[in-house]
């Protein structure tokens, strides 16, 4: 406590400037030697906090970047899977086309086609419904089942909804056949 009484009772009188200016020049070395290495230490430290706030920042812009970078690979993938499902899908075909695909393959199975309603095209949504039925003759039951699998393994979205058919003495087979195809909406 005493040494605190001491400080308590010292005034601006009792420093001498002389005792001050000496004792400042011959430690003058370690003084200034001690001034550079504070602010070496202090400007090492600015050196590290204002790198270390740039290396963050790079780090989020990179962040940043790579999310983008995924975003996109991601929108790519899911474009090329949908082109991928777009082209696995059924090929489309309107009712001219439909007509003209069962009388090449009445062609293709010597079938006679010798009635045939027009085509009646629905809109269900999603797709389209097209519904044709005609009346047909075979010279027999073997050609008329070929015809009728060939339109149900179309490349086309057919199929045979109904038929009925009957067969004459000399082997000659007359038949109704209601077909439809289905065209998504794409």
């Amino acid at each position: 406590m005493n040494n605190f009484d001491k400080l308590k009772s010292l005034s601006t009188d009792d420093l001498d400037a002389a005792k001050i200016a000496k004792s400042l020049s011959e430690h003058q070395t370690i003084i200034i030697n001690f001034v550079l290495i504070v602010g070496s230490l202090i400007l090492v430290i600015g050196m590290f906090n204002t790198n270390r706030a740039k290396d963050q920042d790079m780090h989020i812009r990179i962040s940043q970047v790579q999310q983008k970078l995924d975003a996109i690979k991601a929108r790519d993938t899911a474009i090329v899977n949908l082109n991928e499902f777009k082209s696995s899908l059924p090929q489309k075909l309107n009712e001219v086309e439909l007509i003209t695909v069962i009388s090449n393959y009445a062609k293709l199975g010597n079938i006679t086609i010798s009635s045939l309603t027009p085509a009646e095209s629905k809109n269900l949504g999603f797709y389209d419904l097209i519904n044709v039925s005609f009346d047909a003759e075979s010279s027999d039951f073997k050609r008329m089942m070929l015809f009728l699998r060939k339109i149900e393994t179309s490349k086309f979205p057919l199929r045979v909804d109904t038929w009925t058919g009957h067969e004459d003495e000399a082997g000659k087979m007359t038949f109704q056949v209601n077909i439809s195809a289905v065209i998504i909406h794409t």
